[in-house]
């Protein structure tokens, strides 16, 4: 069952130490099922979704991390799920430093450390982040790092054997976009929903897409949007889209806060130069439709 430690203090919040990730008799888990565990951030509020795990780390490496994004009506929490495949080493007090490009974007209000990580174990620790408001969203890249103190152990019994010393291991890069801020929720009757939409707070933007293959800047735009393809758009007849030059994408999806977005991209290959793109985005809320066109780059 999930399991979570005694609390402790960090950065000023007592919260729950360590949690295991793993499910028991092959139950699938609401991914959100461990914010909800920990009392402290229960207490954030609901979670109004929760991404796939990202991998920051190789497989193969002595560490593997992955993380997952819980995106709530105020904050963000970001849950590192960590693995140690080193058999003579215990991972102790794991804790996450994560570093923004953008400076204030978001804060960072409190975390929940691995207390303790045996070879061939899943624990999760926390990092707890106040969000941007809608008008200042834009993607940030955040550098992390895991820092950690290592007890060399007995690789046959467990049992430590005194030595310790603290380590400081790079991941990659993590990214939070305004699309992480969207469900993929359609619509039955696109147009209809479209010409209902009013084009007040509509956002435009053309771009040019290093990308040649039609198919491949369809699905990379539809990625970095987070929405999901209307009236059979994300697909090309019999399934091959080699002699087509020009597609129209009709994309929708519901925002934080219960906004439904709309989008209508329409994707111009052209030979030797890339793809161009234009999309409009529409939205009840103008700051959100600036914030989701934020997303392509």
């Amino acid at each position: 069952e999930d399991t979570y430690q005694d609390e402790v203090l960090t950065n000023g919040h007592h919260l729950a130490a360590g949690f295991d990730p793993t499910p028991t008799n092959g139950e699938v888990r609401n991914p959100a099922a461990c914010i909800y565990a920990i009392p402290e951030l229960a207490d954030l509020g609901r979670v109004f979704r929760s991404s796939t795990p990202i991998s920051l780390t190789e497989e193969e490496t002595e560490y593997v991390v992955k993380c997952i994004k819980h995106i709530l009506d105020e904050h963000v929490v970001l849950q590192f799920i960590i693995q140690n495949t080193v058999d003579d080493q215990r991972m102790e007090n794991v804790v996450l430093d994560i570093e923004s490009d953008s400076g204030t974007s978001y804060a960072i209000i409190g975390d929940v450390p691995a207390e303790m990580v045996e070879y061939g174990k899943t624990v999760s620790a926390f990092t707890v982040l106040q969000r941007q408001t809608v008008e200042s969203m834009q993607p940030v890249c955040f550098s992390c790092q895991l820092n950690f103190n290592v007890v060399q152990v007995d690789s046959d019994s467990g049992e430590p054997l005194g030595d310790v010393y603290t380590e400081e291991y790079p991941l990659e890069n993590l990214l939070i976009t305004p699309s992480d801020y969207m469900a993929k929720i359609g619509v039955a009757d696109f147009r209809q929903a479209w010409n209902g939409t009013d084009d007040r707070n509509e956002a435009l933007g053309k771009f040019t897409l290093p990308v040649k293959a039609l198919e491949h800047a369809v699905s990379s735009l539809i990625q970095s949007l987070g929405m999901v393809p209307c009236d059979g758009t994300g697909e090309f007849p019999g399934g091959d889209s080699s002699d087509r030059k020009q597609h129209m994408l009709h994309l929708a999806g519901k925002f934080l806060g219960g906004h439904e977005v709309l989008a209508r991209a329409q994707l111009t290959v052209r030979p030797g130069e890339g793809t161009l793109l234009r999309v409009a985005v529409r939205c009840d809320d103008k700051a959100v439709s600036v914030a989701v066109m934020s997303c392509i780059n």
